[in-house]
C-alpha cells in the first residue's frame, strides 16, 4: 500500500491539497472528500488531519487478495494517510 499527499499551506490553512491511494482498491484512488475536510478546516491541525485519515477510510473500497485482508487495508489507510499528511504538514511549515 501507498499514500501519495500534495500539500500547499498558507498561514497554517491549507490552500491545496491532493490525496492519493495505491494497492488499495483495483485502481488508484483519489481521496476527495478528505481532501474537502482539509480545505474546508479553519486551520490543519491534528483534529483535522485525524478526521481527514477517517474520511479516507471510508472513501475506499478495498480489496482483499494474497497480500492482506480488505478490512487490514482499510485500517491501513487510515494509518498512512495520517502519517503522510503530519510529514507533509511538517515540511510545507
Amino acid at each position: 500500500m501507498n499514500v501519495s499527499v500534495s500539500l500547499e499551506l498558507a498561514n497554517d490553512k491549507c490552500k491545496g491539497v491532493t490525496i492519493v491511494l495505491g494497492a488499495v482498491a483495483p485502481t488508484i484512488v483519489r481521496a476527495k472528500k478528505a481532501e474537502e475536510i482539509l480545505l474546508k478546516a479553519n486551520s490543519l491541525d491534528k483534529k483535522a488531519i485525524e478526521e481527514a485519515a477517517q474520511t479516507a477510510a471510508k472513501e475506499v473500497t478495498p480489496i482483499t487478495d494474497l497480500r492482506s485482508t480488505a478490512e487490514y487495508r482499510q485500517e491501513m489507510v487510515k494509518v498512512l494517510v495520517k502519517q503522510a499528511l503530519e510529514k507533509s504538514w511538517a515540511r510545507a511549515k
